[in-house]
Order: structure tokens, then C-alpha cells, then sequence
């Protein structure tokens, strides 16, 4: 996954490169965006990132591939807004210390995450091939994957399946604010089918640290 993930942003800028070199049908027959509604898949590739906490705590967060899906409402032919739900799992080595010994421990791990936000993005041209800007702000769930409780245990009956009986282990979780800001291109294949590819940089607001990440984006567009 680490090799693919390397690779990510070299498929996608080759990916732009043949779009950009093809002949663009929504641009010669003056097809507008204005009042239209777009359905959207994104691939996101986040590069690996490290950041440090509290006490001298630190986590190095390997590279991985996420996806999501939205929905823009084409306010015109320059402006557009939205909503994303987006997903990634992604690996980790971190430096966990102890708050009254001080010792220093180290995990591993997956850190889960998903988020959903409203967007707006500014296209500089009303069709056809165009730069584009954007921003983001929306909310995030991180689940670390690191004990913060004892075992809990439980039964229940299900219908089909009768008793079942299951342990759970609480993990440290929070949500966090998220927001962020980014540019791209954009080239529209056809009326109904567009491609666009992005750099962005995201902050996410945790209660004891702001980390930052930077995140490349190639987008599938399928315009209703």
C-alpha cells in the first residue's frame, strides 16, 4: 500500500496531463455549470505527516488512501457548494508518555477517521478546462485504536442468530473540528462527466493540538 500510495500523485498529475491534452466537448458546445447538481467521488491520498503533543508525546502517521462521496449544487457558472463525507485508515508509530513518571512508552497502531463538511469552491472559468479554489470546514471523528478502558462484556438475543455474546474494548476517541483550503483544475470530459485533481491542506482541532496535514485529491464528477 506504501508503494501505491508513493505513486498516487504521479497517476494523478498523468492522469490531468492526457485530460488537459484531449479535446474538451463541454467547452465547444458551451455547456454551463449554473443550476446544475453534481454527484462526486473523491480518491485522497494523504502523505505520511509527524506531529508532536503534551509532555513531548509524538506520532508519525504513514501515508494511505482514503475515499468518500458528495454532493455540489452548481450556484452558477462560477461558484459552487457543497457537502463530502470522506474515510481513511491509516497506520502509526507513536511516543506515548506517562503523566506522573514521565516514562515513555511506544504504540502502534490504525488510526480510523471520517468527516463530514460543507465546502464552496470558485471555478475561474464557466466551462471546459479551469483552475479552480475551494474551502472546507465540517467536522471529524478519530478513533486512535488505543485502549482507554478495561474489557467490557455483554450479552444480547438476536432474532435470527439467538444468544450472542461479545468483549468490547474502549478506545480514545474524539471529534474534533476540521477546515481547510485548497486549488486544483478542473476538465470537463463531457455535460455529464468531469475529472478534477487538487492540492489541499488541512488543520484539525484537537482539544491539546492543532495537527496539520496536507492531502492530494482526484475527483470523479458525475454531473445529474
Amino acid at each position: 500500500m506504501k508503494s501505491i500510495s508513493r505513486m498516487f500523485p504521479m497517476v494523478a498529475a498523468g492522469a490531468l496531463a492526457v485530460a488537459l491534452a484531449l479535446p474538451s466537448p463541454a467547452q465547444a458546445q458551451g455547456a454551463t455549470r449554473g443550476g446544475s447538481v453534481e454527484f462526486i467521488l473523491p480518491v485522497i491520498y494523504t502523505p505520511s505527516a509527524s506531529f508532536t503533543g503534551q509532555g513531548g508525546s509524538s506520532a508519525d502517521v504513514n501515508s494511505n488512501l482514503g475515499f468518500g462521496f458528495g454532493i455540489n449544487y452548481n450556484v452558477n457558472n462560477h461558484f459552487q457548494v457543497g457537502g463530502l463525507f470522506s474515510w481513511a485508515s491509516r497506520s502509526y508509530n507513536a511516543t506515548l508518555v506517562e503523566t506522573t513518571t514521565g516514562q515513555r512508552n511506544s504504540a502502534t497502531g490504525y488510526l480510523e477517521s471520517s468527516t463530514i463538511g460543507v465546502n464552496a469552491t470558485y471555478f475561474f472559468m464557466p466551462t471546459g478546462f479551469t483552475p479552480f479554489v475551494t474551502g472546507m470546514i465540517g467536522s471529524t471523528f478519530v478513533d486512535t485504536n488505543i485502549p482507554n478502558g478495561i474489557p467490557q462484556s455483554g450479552c444480547w438475543y438476536d432474532p435470527w442468530y439467538g444468544t450472542i455474546c461479545n468483549t468490547y474494548v474502549p478506545t480514545k476517541t474524539q471529534t474534533a473540528v476540521s477546515y481547510g483550503a485548497g486549488a486544483g483544475v478542473r476538465f470537463e470530459m463531457s455535460r455529464s462527466i468531469s475529472v478534477q485533481g487538487s492540492y489541499n491542506k488541512l488543520w484539525f482541532d484537537l482539544s491539546n493540538s492543532k495537527p496539520d496535514f496536507d492531502v492530494w485529491r482526484l475527483d470523479f464528477v458525475f454531473r445529474m
